[in-house]
């Protein structure tokens, strides 16, 4: 009845000792349809990662993990989220010392020159390498991280509510720091798009239904997170120029990941907005549509794969209550996950940035399947392995644990020299690896780096929840226990050594 992973031995005697005890558990858990979250074996184990009353359920079993190890990675997470949130919401210029008029004026840092921060999207991004709409994009995707991470938009309330009106503005209006405007679209009657400046100083605006996207998400997002309703009402006026703006027969001019990033979009602002309300029924409609155009997509590339993507399908079987149409979400699922596991390799995910991914994994895993223990302790390395080696952590002036702070390897990367002139400008964000630096022909922290964390932390938190505690005791710290990990030949058990929690 029980799983078993390569990393995370289970003896057999082991295993049948724990479903013989937990056999009669098992059927009561059915009856009452559902889990307890920490439950007591004794049974020998360092991560233990196991599938629990498999014979009895009829749905996926929940993945279970050692309790000591589920507290450590939650608290370790939980502070890299505080402080990487504490960063991003210096960036966006939304901490209450902030008065800046400029939105999100620490947008990108050289690490080349380390001078000072890019700020305006419309006048000092390196036009080489970026655009104005990338930039503005970037700013609004951080902007909808902080807003989703729990609690932290409340923390900044005053700050985030200025960004919003600040988006919220005359139309015609150019956003200082953004270099966009929202004007009427030619066709239609009173439908209002998002325009950006085809390039620095051009003068010349054009349509972007990313853009377009991405500052709805933000607007619903943060409205959301403030309990602040008012701001659907003109997120939802927004949506109605997207049919306009982006009809069926201009979906092929994008990528399929492109597309994904525009549907987890309009997905994820289906979740927060009212049912009940006439943009609701038009949003589900829209998003039907879009929906089955990427499934077939998907299905006719074996090798298409988009975190978005991934994050969307979730969303929408998550919200489906109609049998069928849940059952070919679940099966979507199944195929992105399937196709996770083949792609990893080749990213060489182990030693490389992989917040992106992050996003859609673990909501993926939120559907528990028949690798889920073993899909769930290659997440959760991913998740440390980018807080270890990603995230700038250093001790700064002043602190009282100053000289047992080691600098990450990510400050290493830095310097000395740049740590010491910007401080506590820098802790707490993450940088990308260098094959990624290379790719993008930069080497600096820009606000998107830190943001993609801040999703992909705050999803696995969200997995980690789900996930049941279960207590193995120490050896000797119970008869039983010790007879019982005798009894399986644990090495550890039959030398008295206490047990490392791993991962």
């Amino acid at each position: 009845a029980f799983g078993s992973h390569s990393a995370f031995p289970i003896s057999a005697l082991g295993a049948l000792a724990a479903e013989r005890r937990y056999s009669s558990t098992c059927a009561a858990m059915d009856r009452r349809h559902s889990l307890r979250r920490r439950l007591t074996l004794s049974m020998p184990a360092r991560l233990v990662l196991l599938s629990l009353c498999v014979a009895q359920a009829k749905k996926s079993p929940p993945v279970a993990v050692e309790a000591r190890f589920k507290e450590r990675i939650t608290l370790k997470l939980e502070a890299a989220l505080a402080s990487a949130t504490a960063h991003l919401a210096w960036a966006l210029g939304v901490t209450s010392e902030s008065s800046e008029d400029v939105f999100a004026p620490h947008y990108e840092l050289d690490l080349r020159t380390g001078s000072t921060w890019r700020a305006k999207c419309e006048a000092d991004i390196d036009t080489e390498r970026d655009s104005v709409a990338h930039c503005v994009i970037h700013k609004l995707q951080a902007l909808s991280a902080l807003c989703e991470a729990p609690g932290v938009a409340e923390a900044h309330r005053p700050g985030i509510l200025r960004l919003l009106k600040q988006l919220l503005v005359k139309r015609e209006t150019v956003i200082p720091g953004l270099g966009v405007k929202r004007s009427m679209l030619p066709i239609g009657n009173g439908m209002e798009v998002w325009m950006s400046e085809t390039s620095v100083g051009s003068g010349n605006f054009d349509v972007m239904v990313p853009l377009h996207a991405a500052a709805t998400l933000a607007v619903v997002q943060c409205g959301s997170a403030l309990s602040e309703p008012k701001f659907f009402e003109t997120a939802q006026a927004w949506f109605a120029s997207i049919e306009k703006a982006w009809p069926q027969r201009a979906w092929a001019q994008a990528s399929f990941h492109m597309n994904s990033i525009l549907w987890e979009s309009f997905v994820r602002i289906s979740t927060m907005i009212r049912s009940d309300s006439s943009c609701a029924e038009e949003l589900q409609d829209f998003n039907r549509g879009f929906e089955a155009y990427l499934q077939a997509k998907f299905s006719e590339n074996p090798q298409s794969w988009s975190f978005s993507g991934a994050h969307a399908t979730v969303l929408t079987w998550q919200r489906e209550k109609k049998k069928a149409r849940r059952k070919k979400l679940a099966a979507s699922i199944i195929e992105y996950t399937r196709r996770w596991r083949q792609l990893a390799p080749a990213l060489n995910v182990t030693t490389s940035y992989t917040c992106g991914p992050l996003q859609g994994v673990a909501p993926l895993l939120l559907k528990p399947g028949e690798e889920a223990a073993e899909l769930v302790s290659s997440l959760l390395k991913l998740a440390e392995k980018d807080v270890d080696l990603f995230q700038l952590s250093f001790a700064q002036s002043g602190d009282s644990d100053a000289a047992s702070t080691d600098p990450s390897p990510a400050a290493a990367r830095v310097g000395e020299k740049l740590l010491k002139k910007l401080g506590g400008e820098l802790n707490g964000a993450f940088v990308r690896d260098e094959g990624q630096w290379k790719g993008e022909k930069r080497r600096s922290i820009r606000i998107d780096d830190t943001a993609q964390c801040v999703v992909g932390i705050t999803r696995t938190l969200q997995l980690l929840e789900t996930l049941v505690g279960v207590e193995v005791p120490t050896p000797g710290a119970e008869g039983a226990a010790a007879e019982e990990g005798a009894a399986a030949g644990g090495a550890d058990e039959a030398s008295g050594a206490a047990p490392t929690e791993e991962l």
